[in-house]
């Protein structure tokens, strides 16, 4: 799936480090174009246009096209993304050109959908890693991916191998890695307690 948006990109002809401050200041966000074989392309996006691109909330994930002055409409994903340390900012972009009949790899948010069953009881849920990498066609390729923890239990664990892909994707991050887990407490070890009628032993967490 392609998003709407389509998003200019006009020619950077002068390059440098000082020149890229002088963009910013203008409103611009310099942007590297490049993949699928061709050659790079220097370039220069509004940055208005961009941040409300950015608002619809879209993910390292999400295909979109650009409009170049020779290619025309390029579909893309952002491969990298420069911050400003302090003010966080977008300082540069970097645009992979993808086909939407080919295959892409790509890393891919996880969103946790759902309270676990586990965090009524009084355990703390903990997140493990933000995003899965995969490798799937461009055109299947999802903006996140969507983990129902509803059911999750005391102690229980969610590891990227769990985690449900978009048919013929293929999970490239270590399918041991951990994406959430529910640790117990003294709350929800009285819950227990309480629940199995007996009461909890002292001190024991």
């Amino acid at each position: 799936m392609i998003a709407e948006t389509v998003i200019e990109v006009q020619p950077r002809l002068k390059l440098g480090s000082n020149e890229a401050r002088r963009n910013r200041r203008a409103g611009a966000i310099p942007v590297n174009v490049y993949g699928r074989k061709k050659p790079s392309f220097n370039g220069l996006v509004d940055r208005k246009a961009f941040m409300a691109f950015v608002r619809t909330g879209i993910s390292r994930a999400t295909v979109f096209n650009i409009k170049l002055p020779e290619e025309g409409l390029v579909p893309v994903i952002i491969r990298e993304v420069q911050t400003h340390p302090v003010r966080g900012t977008i300082e540069h972009l970097d645009f992979l050109r993808v086909a939407m009949d080919e295959p892409v790899k790509t890393p891919v948010p996880i969103r946790l959908q759902g309270e676990p069953l586990g965090v009524r009881q009084g355990a703390v849920l903990q997140r493990g890693v933000r995003t899965l990498t995969i490798k799937c066609l461009t055109s299947q390729l999802p903006k996140e991916l969507v983990v129902d923890i509803t059911d999750l239990k005391i102690g229980g664990r969610v590891y990227a191998q769990d985690v449900p892909l978009p048919e013929g994707a293929q999970l490239l991050s270590p399918p041991t890695q951990l994406v959430a887990s529910l640790v117990g407490t003294r709350a929800s070890a009285e819950a227990a307690a309480a629940a199995a009628g007996e009461a909890p032993k002292k001190g024991k967490k």
